[in-house]
């Protein structure tokens, strides 16, 4: 664990185009994400003596017991979806009906079909 550890934050920190989005966490292994900082912000991380040491621009270190961290990862901040819209969908009756895979499901699409995505005149149909 502590060798893959330390292979993925030394390919990590190798790709720098998109690393002022990112932020390194851990995943805790009393369950939860928690943040270690922005990419931004780290400038040498390192495995030794059953921690994970993480030292800033700043000159700071931060220590961490590797028997906390379930995995390490970087991520994105989240952003919340509020809203969904999904147009209605209007589909001509008498259009052939095809399963996901291009079989011929019915010849026409009406109430008789089992939920599912079906294709109907080109577009995916979802019934409820």
């Amino acid at each position: 664990m502590k060798k893959f550890l330390m292979m993925f934050a030394a390919m990590a920190f190798t790709v720098n185009a998109f690393a002022e989005d990112f932020s390194l966490y851990y995943e805790s292994t009393q369950g939860g994400n928690k943040e270690i900082s922005a990419v931004t912000n780290l400038q040498k991380m390192t495995f030794t003596d059953g921690k994970l040491t993480v030292t800033f621009k700043d000159g700071t270190v931060k220590f961490t017991n590797l028997s906390e961290v379930k995995r390490l990862f970087f991520a994105t901040p989240t952003t919340g979806v509020e809203q969904v819209e999904v147009p209605q969908q209007s589909v001509n009756d008498s259009e052939t009906v095809y399963d996901l895979l291009g079989r011929k499901v019915s010849e026409t699409f009406g109430d008789n079909l089992p939920k599912g995505m079906y294709i109907v005149g080109g577009k995916k149909v979802l019934v409820k």
